[in-house]
């Protein structure tokens, strides 16, 4: 439904206890400790951070107060006339939130039998009734489909192919993702009634590889459906069990180490610990913001990048995949992106020039940068 580019980011503080980033752009602190961040449509511009102690808040209203200063009186007056119009105007758009929040709830409602149809196509459960239907229409069964198909279950690898479809998610995706993704059975996304955020529900069937059968990863937006920049207040994600030696985000590395003093010197031994691996389920943990004191340009462009890529993601399953998975699904959708690029001449082709998107290479698999190597075991590839 409403789709806006990325978003401001509040600081959410550290309510998690995974090792990630999170990203803010126009840092004012609230109460819960997060700071607010402008990611900006597109990312061209940098972080306007907002110092947490208020100084910036401070600044501002004494520029504002200075220029007030600098006009006449009868001009000040004029100003002041404008400033109430623009509350009446702040007024109306509270109002215009909220009945869009009702509409917006009213349709996803409608929609979501359509999408619980949907879904008991793809697990399988509908196979018969269209079959069923297709011989009632008096049409026939390819020849030797009963045999050599029968075996297969509603659509197999329904929800990966059509997230490789979309670019800003198949770029998050591994190869070692896939086998794990085919258990996917169901994406959805439940929108707040207000108006102020949505979360994104992945179901599993039961896999190899974790005990959830449902991941989640939540948005809180207070603009969502105006057509500001989005404001993004928090974002969280939520734990993965993987079960023994399964975990894709991370792997336990051996190394050995002869000691160089001591009473044990010459001895080997073994030393085991955790590294990041490239992976789709990255984006499922909550990132963090890092410490404003601590905070240089570099590290700002970073974790900019990184939230945008965060929001792409959540944006192409909210407003894309999900109301239109099977055009995803069969790329038609992909295509039909690509031809309004060209048309909008958006794009003009890439490193070959023939217009192909480059196809994604799986490089930004975790949307967040990895923590600093040499931090130890890091509590996100919790196994059961």
């Amino acid at each position: 439904m409403a789709g806006n580019g990325p978003p401001v980011v509040e600081d959410v503080g550290s309510s998690s206890d995974e090792g990630a980033d999170e990203t803010p752009t126009t840092v004012s602190t609230a109460a819960t400790g997060f700071t607010q961040m402008n990611l900006g449509a597109g990312s061209a511009g940098g972080f306007n951070f907002q110092l947490a102690d208020g100084e910036d808040e401070d600044e501002d209203f004494d520029e504002e107060q200075d220029m007030m200063a600098m006009l006449p009186p009868n001009v000040v007056r004029r100003v002041d006339r404008l400033k109430e119009l623009h509350a009446e105007r702040e007024t109306l758009m509270e109002a215009y939130q909220a009945e869009r929040s009702k509409l917006e709830q009213k349709y996803a409602s409608l929609c979501k039998p359509l999408y619980d149809k949907r879904f008991e196509v793809i697990s399988g459960n509908m196979d018969k009734e269209i079959d069923n239907a297709v011989t009632a229409a008096g049409e026939t069964l390819t020849q030797g489909e009963d045999e050599e198909e029968g075996e297969i279950v509603g659509v197999p690898q329904f929800w990966v192919c059509a997230m490789g479809h979309m670019q800003a998610v198949a770029e998050l995706i591994t190869e070692g993702d896939v086998d794990c993704l085919e258990s996917l059975v169901n994406i959805t996304c439940e929108d707040d009634e207000d108006g102020g955020g949505f979360t994104i529900k992945f179901s599993f069937a039961p896999n190899d590889y974790f005990q959830n059968e449902v991941l989640t990863k939540r948005y809180e937006i207070p603009n969502l459906l105006l057509d500001d920049e989005p404001i993004l207040r928090n974002v969280m994600g939520c734990d993965i069990l993987w079960k023994e030696g399964k975990c894709l985000t991370h792997k336990t590395v051996t190394k050995k180490q002869r000691s160089k003093a001591g009473k044990h010197a010459g001895q080997i031994r073994s030393v085991s610990r955790q590294e990041v691996t490239e992976s789709f389920f990255h984006f499922f943990k909550t990132p963090k913001m890092p410490s404003m004191s601590e905070m240089d340009e570099e590290k700002a462009d970073a974790i900019e990048a990184a939230f945008d890529r965060d929001y792409d993601a959540a944006q192409a399953f909210r407003s894309h995949i999900i109301p239109k998975a099977v055009l995803w699904f069969t790329g038609e959708a992909m295509e039909e992106d690509m031809d309004a690029m060209m048309a909008d001449g958006a794009f003009s082709g890439g490193d070959g020039g023939d217009g192909v998107m480059p196809a994604p290479t799986g490089a930004a698999a975790s949307p967040f940068p990895p923590p600093v190597p040499g931090e130890g075991e890091n509590p996100e590839c919790k196994q059961n």
